[in-house]
């Protein structure tokens, strides 16, 4: 199996390792790959994927507020303040 996450894409990077002498050798930077079960499927998503997959539905849920919407309640609330 790769270890290519399934949602954004991402799979390993090559670089290069550094020797005290600047000496270059090859070598790769894995994925921060978990298995999570969303919807009844097992799937091997990134940790950045889970962190936007838990934010989304947060606020599918109205557990967190958008940007706009912040925005939107602090001009309502100003308003109102001055309004008084």
């Amino acid at each position: 199996m790769s270890r290519i996450c399934i949602l954004t894409g991402k799979r390993a990077n090559v670089a290069n390792n550094r020797s005290h002498s600047n000496q270059a050798t090859k070598r790769t930077q894995g994925v921060n790959l978990q298995v999570r079960h969303v919807g009844g499927t097992r799937l091997r998503m990134s940790a950045e994927a889970v962190k936007s997959l838990a934010k989304m539905h947060a606020i599918q849920n109205g557990k967190l507020l958008t940007k706009r919407q912040k925005k939107t309640a602090k001009t309502a609330a100003r308003k109102a303040k001055t309004a008084k």
